[in-house]
């Protein structure tokens, strides 16, 4: 099943939590990800084709404090600029949802964002006909990931690891069609960050 790009939330049977972000497509394949210390991008890759699409390149990660923002678009940018502005985590997520609305492309591709404020997860999406953002309550040992189509509730993931390195393997190698490159991140302690794709 092609379900798209996706966001994962979820906590490692050690209880650390966790976030996930995986590039899927049929259209644009040749895309990376690329990690710095507070934040990830999706770019084109050396060899792709030159596009104007405007959605195929933004940051997929950005953190505020405490608080760690993953999501398939540019949104992810207004959220976290918020939150560092004093808004809670699920207001910035609904105002920024609600005021970059689903992407204008062929698709109406929907925007999707998970994030971790404290010990309170949060899943939104907004799409043509809809708005949600949820506080997810997981137990260690779950993930709940939301996707750009087909999966657009909180959906159960298996996604067993305790590293960055492992969780972003197994988000790339989550059962769905035409997976590009993955990231995960571990949010408590000392942040970690890994990447897994081309």
């Amino acid at each position: 099943m092609y379900i798209g790009r996706f966001v994962v939330l979820g906590l490692t049977q050690e209880g650390q939590r966790f976030l996930g972000y995986r590039v899927s497509s049929r259209s644009f394949p040749d895309r990376r990800i690329a990690a710095r210390d507070d934040r990830a991008a999706v770019l084109p890759t050396e060899d792709a084709k030159p596009t104007d699409n405007p959605y195929i390149a933004y940051n997929c990660l950005r953190t505020s404090g405490d608080t760690v923002v993953v999501a398939n678009g540019s949104h992810v940018d207004p959220i976290i600029d918020k939150v560092a502005a004093g808004y809670p985590l699920r207001d910035a997520m609904a105002l920024s949802l609600l005021a970059m609305d689903y992407e204008h492309d062929d698709y109406s591709t929907p925007r999707i964002v998970a994030g971790w404020e404290r010990q309170t997860g949060y899943l939104g999406i907004v799409t043509p006909d809809k708005l949600v953002v949820r506080a997810v309550p997981l137990a260690p040992g779950q993930a709940r990931l939301i996707a750009t189509y087909e999966l657009t509730e909180a959906t159960e993931l298996n996604c067993e690891g305790e590293t960055a390195e492992a969780l972003a393997e197994a988000v790339y190698n989550a059962p769905y069609e035409h997976p590009v490159a993955a990231l995960a991140a571990i949010v408590d302690g000392t942040p970690s960050m890994a990447v897994l794709g081309p």
